[in-house]
């Protein structure tokens, strides 16, 4: 069987991304699924390679990997790199990291274009970026999600984030994002009945093609305190959310859906329930619980783009970078789920 081409994106350069790359692509040494290429700035891996003793060396190559069997062996100590800025170095790589970081991220996107027009077999894994960098170059700037979806010419209403967690218990939780990086005064202007279904629907199909798993129980979570207790401290759970749960029952008509629950006791029920889905209504709905029972062993997944794009599931980590202190196990998590989604991709069944 051909490899995959695992395409990496470095991330930021002041963070933990560089760093979680090449311990990645060592662990992959003896990987007989991914072909990693990585795609960052030169000078910086070979630095971080240095620093950290990670006995890794690149082969700097251009899109001809596109000519390449994806069986290709590499010698154990090496990497496939595009490199990005390669005249940026010392002082230049940290008072320009925000362009480097979006250099990288297009250098992805003509990478991935190629593969796709190709045919070729391939994933993407996605480090972290700063935002505050990269706004420095670009201040539309908001995520990957909706960078990739503007790129692939995808409507933002039309992807969908959804994350995956695993405790200490092997129990997993997957939560659906109903908005993204959005400032929480501008949650309910965001909450759209017709987005909220469509991002819904696309995750459930989602899970089954990759996970083999049938959803039958969808946990809509309120966006008020008590869930609004019925319209005294807030309305949206009888407008918006109530209008979007009447829709999923008419579109998803054979599922289970319980409405308005508390993130709590959605959290709470899905334990031991592999068929099950919480749909949360703003970013930290989802990730405080999250992170509260998962830890790092969080996987980031974007749906509705034509290929498929994870992240681990935290920040930059600026303030550990260079400690050699960097939690993998968010990033391993993203490589098991990633070939857990390709096989399972590949099977009609």
């Amino acid at each position: 069987m051909d490899k995959y081409f695992l395409v990496i994106s470095c991330g930021e350069v002041l963070g933990v991304g560089y760093e979680l790359a090449l311990k990645i692509k060592k662990l992959l040494e003896n990987n007989k699924f991914f072909l990693p290429i990585l795609i960052g700035n030169h000078s910086w891996l070979k630095f971080i390679s240095k620093k950290l003793n990670i006995n890794l060396f690149p082969i700097v190559i251009d899109e001809e990997i596109l000519t390449m069997t994806q069986n290709l062996t590499l010698p154990q100590n090496k990497y496939l790199l595009i490199d990005v800025l390669p005249n940026y170095n010392g002082f230049k790589l940290k008072k320009y990291s925000g362009k480097i970081s979006i250099q990288t991220l297009e250098k992805t996107v003509k990478l991935v274009s190629l593969l796709m027009k190709l045919n070729k077999k391939f994933c993407l894994l996605t480090m972290p970026v700063s935002k505050k960098y990269i706004q420095k170059y670009d201040k539309n700037f908001v995520g990957h999600t909706e960078f990739f979806a503007k790129k692939f010419n995808i409507s933002v209403s039309n992807v969908s984030m959804l994350m995956e967690g695993e405790d200490k218990n092997k129990n997993l939780y997957r939560v659906l994002m109903l908005t993204r990086h959005v400032p929480l005064k501008d949650v309910v202007k965001n909450l759209d009945v017709e987005k909220n279904v469509s991002q819904i629907k696309n995750v459930v199909e989602f899970i089954k093609k990759y996970e083999k798993i049938k959803v039958n129980n969808i946990l809509v979570c309120g966006l008020n305190p008590h869930n609004g207790d019925n319209g005294v401290i807030g309305k949206e759970e009888k407008t918006v959310l109530l209008k979007t749960v009447k829709r999923l029952k008419i579109v998803l008509y054979n599922k289970n859906i319980f409405y308005p629950y508390s993130v709590v006791d959605a959290f709470n029920f899905v334990k031991n329930k592999k068929d099950s889905l919480i749909v949360c209504t703003y970013h930290d709905q989802a990730m405080v619980p999250l992170k509260l029972l998962c830890g790092y062993k969080i996987v980031n997944i974007t749906v509705g783009l034509p290929f498929l794009r994870v992240s681990p599931g935290h920040g930059t980590a600026e303030d550990i970078m260079l400690k050699n202190k960097t939690d993998l196990s968010a990033t391993k998590f993203c490589i098991e789920k990633l070939q857990e989604f390709l096989t399972n991709g590949e099977t009609k069944n």
